[in-house]
């Protein structure tokens, strides 16, 4: 998706299309997001999450192959519904809601938080190298003079064939990834799942939180950066580029700090300490304490991402996975279409802390929401642990040389 992330926009601009025109196939791309991830989560059982990797990598192939053998616009609204030209990142679309769920197929409960951490990590590399591949247009246009339109096509012809190598990789998945049925299973109906309460309520409160963050995205921090400060392009690019790389360690840090605290802690408090400095950042009186305030705030910003992804997947059945990452996913993305409107909206007049100020209090509303509402909620491993360390202190506190409880002394006394 880097490649696209770079140059989708520019190549559509070349390609001679309007503004509107291209805002409206990247629109398009979002809904169709919605759409195949809703039809995953209803269809998921129909076949197995292999084939799912595969059919969902093969049409996005294809999409990419669309936009370099045509230029005409109702074909490529097709392209954009089925191959999310949109490129809106590692949270959203049904490839990620299934590598959730097969992750934790794969994963012991100790290993889980780790290995989503991994997946934030490598997903986050990933993105990275292909928007170091988008590079190629440039040395296409300007070493072998290549026209831009054709360097752009080459390059996204690269982006194509990454997509079916990735769908030949998957087929190499073993059945791990699978839960007891293996395809051939009903049709799902998400308002029917056992746990549709937990799954229908942490994802409108994940709803919540990510139209706030929409509001504050990485876009609006640089435009906040260069209206307000004066910054210019080269020192705002260092910056993200430094907070990039807090987010890498806020995400390896957060199995550590769920292994001490809890993955529902480390969601909320390290949140809550994020969102009290973006708050901080949009009042700073000056550009370093701004800036500084900036890069602590993102060394807690990322730890939330795999520790959520574990969590809601732990507290779920293994066969409403995919309906609770489904869930997940819907709900995140379509609270976040409209924020970057509201953010917009609110500048209309002139550039404020507002949307920076109600952005943060509304995550701060979620936190508190999502604490109050599954505090009592325990991961399996959790539930696990405290037992053991209660059991432990009772061991600890018992008399010495006292005898030890039957099986049927316990029974007995638990039934008084």
């Amino acid at each position: 998706m880097g490649i696209l992330a770079v140059l989708i926009a520019i190549y559509l601009d070349a390609l001679g299309f309007s503004t509107p025109r291209i805002g409206f196939l990247l629109g398009v791309s979002l809904v169709g997001g919605v759409a195949l991830s809703s039809l995953v989560v209803v269809a998921g059982p129909v076949m197995s999450r292999r084939n799912w990797f595969v059919l969902l990598a093969a049409i996005t192939g294809l999409a990419g192959i669309l936009l370099v053998v045509t230029d005409n616009f109702w074909l490529l609204t097709i392209g954009s519904f089925f191959g999310a030209f949109a490129a809106s990142g590692m949270h959203h679309g049904p490839i990620v809601q299934l590598e959730q769920a097969g992750l934790a197929e794969v994963a012991t409960p100790e290993q889980r938080t780790k290995s989503f951490a991994y997946l934030s990590v490598f997903s986050s590399g990933g993105r990275a190298f292909g928007a170091l591949l988008a590079g190629l247009a440039t040395v296409l246009i300007k070493v072998f003079d290549l026209e831009p339109v054709d360097a752009y096509r080459i390059t996204i012809g690269l982006y194509a064939i990454l997509n079916f190598g990735a769908a030949a990789i998957y087929m190499a998945l073993s059945s791990a990834v699978e839960t007891g049925t293996i395809g051939g299973g009903r049709l799902t109906n998400p308002l029917r799942t056992k746990s549709r309460g937990r799954i229908l309520g942490i994802s409108g409160l994940f709803g919540i939180d990510s139209m706030a963050g929409g509001m504050v995205s990485d876009a609006f921090v640089s435009f906040w950066l260069f209206t307000h400060f004066g910054v210019n392009e080269g020192t705002i690019g260092a910056v993200l580029v430094i907070a990039q790389l807090w987010n890498l360690g806020s995400i390896w840090a957060a199995p550590y700090v769920a292994r001490r605290i809890g993955l529902l802690n480390t969601m909320v408090w390290t949140q809550i300490g994020a969102n009290l400095l973006l708050v901080a950042f949009a009042l700073a009186p000056t550009l370093p304490i701004a800036i500084g305030v900036f890069i602590l705030r993102e060394l807690f910003n990322e730890m939330d991402v795999p520790t959520r992804q574990s969590y809601v997947m732990a507290i779920v059945p293994p066969d409403e996975r995919v309906v609770m990452a489904g869930a997940n996913n819907l709900g995140r993305t379509v609270f976040r279409m409209p924020s970057t409107t509201f953010t917009g909206l609110m500048w209309s007049n002139s550039v404020t802390a507002a949307p920076f100020i109600i952005a943060a209090s509304a995550k701060l509303v979620y936190d508190v929401a999502v604490y109050a509402a599954f505090r009592g909620v325990k991961p399996p491993e959790e539930d696990l642990r405290a037992s053991g360390e209660s059991d432990d202190a009772e061991l600890e506190g018992a008399p010495e040389g006292s005898p030890e409880e039957t099986p049927e002394e316990a029974s007995e006394e638990r039934a008084r």
